[in-house]
């Protein structure tokens, strides 16, 4: 077990649910009594205090819930390899990624040090205490790593460990620092989302791998794909074949094996996939393939309520997409409904009189219905927060109310029994480059909910890291973010460099300098 130079090999305990984030993402049970040779920490650890960040050497992100270190070193060997109990398909994924990125990087935390570490480590064997692969919305993703004193050839070891492990230039070798280490994490929410839009600008299918990867060193668990919209119908539906003439070309289109791809990747990356077809709104390209959707040529939006094609189109695309995307969350929009085409199209208009119905009851009654087919297909609805505004109290009470606009929907949606995802556009909207970082950072999830039952109906988005962190402040983690860039960068993640508020928005430079 051990070589003639010190340690040689780190065995990993614990409790894998699904995912692979930073070097496999699994969930951890620590137990003594798994291996004889597992010992508990001794005490020349330190704990960590984020608040006392810079003196701690402690560059992780996103920051751990709990943290203490050590101050000895050791040297990964060439060979160095991650060992699991047996083949899983999602576990070996990982480790063959993690592997080649540990070894590979060049990124470098404390100048190179003359003398070599005394300590090498082979391996990191991973046991795990259940097989389980299985993907869904509060899976428990909690961990625990660690790194007894290897000079007591006592080592636990998991998770993080890409983050921990550093280059040294001099030695030539990938160093991992600051032994004894004792971690133990677990995310603040269940849900930590990333929108992109397809449907407004088409990606290749390359660049949504780059954002999935991106999103797994972050931690970030959930995509959610808005891959159809007023501009354009990218996607595939084989029941409705005609959809995709709404797309921008037939050259920037994903057909349902994309598609099948892109969730795979994502799923082996710990990442959910959830699709967003909004309507009844923000459906104009529809019409390019079916143009009896539109209330009419001149007026082509919202979809045409008065027809039961409208809603058989629904329930197809539905169905197809439950044989691609197994998350349970389908996102059927629902906002920025204008139904002035509902009132001058005379035959819509007579179609709503005559099931009693104004236009605003017409767009209650369209989302409701929308809501009953997301649910044949087992999807649990989401809609963006409009239709909890104009009759929430009608809503399926399996709604998660997304928030976009404001920042007591979220209270009001909590108060009704509700779930709601919180994405408030001036506090988290990317294309808004005139909001500093700071400012995405120093959003609260909880403000103005002080109840804990009403808490734990909000799922998320927010990084992964404990209030006792965040709370701290962006002064605080700018250290950790600016390392973080450096590493997205070495991994090929075109991450710009981080500025404080004080600097102002990105400036290009106009002269050489360093990328730090």
């Amino acid at each position: 077990m051990f070589g003639s130079n010190g340690l040689r090999k780190i065995f990993v305990i614990g409790v894998i649910a699904l995912v692979l984030l930073f070097i496999i993402i699994a969930n951890i049970l620590w137990s003594k009594s798994s291996v004889d040779s597992f010992w508990h920490v001794g005490p020349s650890r330190s704990l960590v205090h984020w608040d006392d960040h810079n003196s701690t050497g402690v560059f992780i992100w996103p920051a751990p819930k709990n943290v203490s270190k050590g101050s000895i070193s050791m040297r990964l060997s060439t060979k160095f390899a991650i060992t699991p109990p047996r083949t899983l398909k999602v576990l070996q994924a990982g480790i063959d990624r993690y592997t080649v990125l540990i070894l590979k990087q060049r990124k470098l935390r404390i100048p190179a040090k003359k003398n070599p570490p005394d300590f090498v480590l082979d391996e990191l064997r991973i046991e795990l205490k259940s097989f389980n692969q299985s993907l869904y919305l509060g899976v428990d993703e909690s961990y625990r790593l660690q790194v007894p004193d290897p000079s007591n050839s006592r080592v636990v070891l998991l998770q993080t460990f890409s983050q921990i492990c550093t280059y040294d230039a001099v030695e030539r070798a990938v160093l991992l620092q600051g032994c004894p280490w004792n971690i133990f994490d677990e995310p603040r929410f269940s849900y930590r989302g990333l929108l992109i839009d397809t449907a407004r600008h088409y990606l290749p299918l390359k660049t949504i791998e780059n954002v999935i990867d991106s999103m797994a060193y972050a931690k970030l668990n959930v995509l959610h794909w808005h891959v159809v919209d007023e501009e354009s119908f990218p996607l595939e539906i084989p029941s409705f074949p005609e959809l995709w003439k709404g797309s921008y070309s037939i050259s920037q289109r994903y057909n349902l094996d994309d598609a099948k791809a892109i969730v795979k990747y994502a799923r082996l990356r710990g990442i959910h996939v959830m699709p967003e077809i909004d309507v009844p709104g923000h459906a104009r390209s529809w019409g390019v393939g079916y143009p009896e959707l539109w209330p009419s040529e001149n007026c082509k939006t919202p979809l045409d309520i008065s027809k039961n094609f409208t809603f058989e189109v629904i329930d197809g695309i539905f169905s197809d997409l439950s044989k691609v995307f197994p998350f349970e969350l389908l996102h059927i929009g629902g906002d920025e409904v204008n139904t002035r085409c509902w009132e001058i199209t005379q035959p819509v208009n007579d179609w709503l009189r005559k099931h009693n119905l104004t236009p605003s009851l017409g767009y209650e009654f369209f989302v409701l219905e929308v809501q009953k087919l997301a649910l044949k297909h087992g999807y649990l609805p989401v809609n963006w927060q409009e239709p909890f505004e104009k009759f929430g109290p009608s809503l399926s009470r399996k709604t998660i109310v997304h928030n976009w606009w404001g920042t007591q929907i979220p209270p009001n949606t909590v108060s009704s029994g509700l779930k709601s995802i919180v994405s408030e556009q001036f506090s988290w909207y990317l294309d808004h480059i005139d909001i500093p970082w700071q400012e995405f950072y120093s959003k609260e999830p909880y403000d103005n909910i002080s109840s804990h039952k009403e808490q734990q109906l909000i799922i998320g988005e927010r990084l992964w890291s404990p209030f006792t962190v965040t709370d701290l402040g962006p002064k605080n983690a700018a250290p950790r973010l600016e390392f973080f860039r450096i590493l997205l960068n070495e991994r090929g993640i075109a991450a710009s460099p981080v500025k404080s508020k004080e600097e102002g928005s990105s400036k290009p430079p106009d002269s050489p300098h360093s990328t730090l």
